[in-house]
């Protein structure tokens, strides 16, 4: 059953149904408690409408998060490859570390992709 949070102050009303739908993706959310708790909270201090145009602001004006998509991933692949030549040529100290990773180019992978966590590692060797 949906309830009602008012900001009397600011004569704000919300209702909160048990889902939304996400207008930029088109997906029905569920409403967490999270989100019910900081309703509650804003309504009870006369902060409804701050949290209401701060969400549509964050909403409306922050980047996407980046999606890494399979040629973007190996662009990103070749320029680790490069990074570890341009290393092991210059005789970096810690070179002998590097040698236990064995990093293919994207041609040499045969379409095998590659992990979060290699890459992590990768970053990691190289002090990053």
């Amino acid at each position: 059953m949906p309830k009602k949070y008012a900001d009397y102050f600011q004569d704000t009303i919300l209702t909160i149904p048990d889902s939304f739908v996400n207008v930029k993706t088109g997906e029905t959310k569920a409403i967490t408690s999270k989100i019910v708790e900081q309703v509650a909270y804003h309504a009870k201090n006369n902060t409804l409408n701050h949290l209401v145009f701060s969400a549509l602001h964050d909403y409306l004006h922050h980047p996407k998060p980046v999606q890494v998509n399979r040629q973007s991933e190996h662009v990103i692949l070749e320029e680790l490859v490069e990074l570890k030549r341009l290393l092991l040529q210059h005789g970096n100290d810690s070179s002998k570390s590097l040698n236990e990773y064995t990093i293919k180019s994207p041609r040499e992978q045969n379409q095998a992709s590659v992990g979060m966590k290699e890459i992590d590692d990768l970053l990691e060797a190289f002090g990053g």
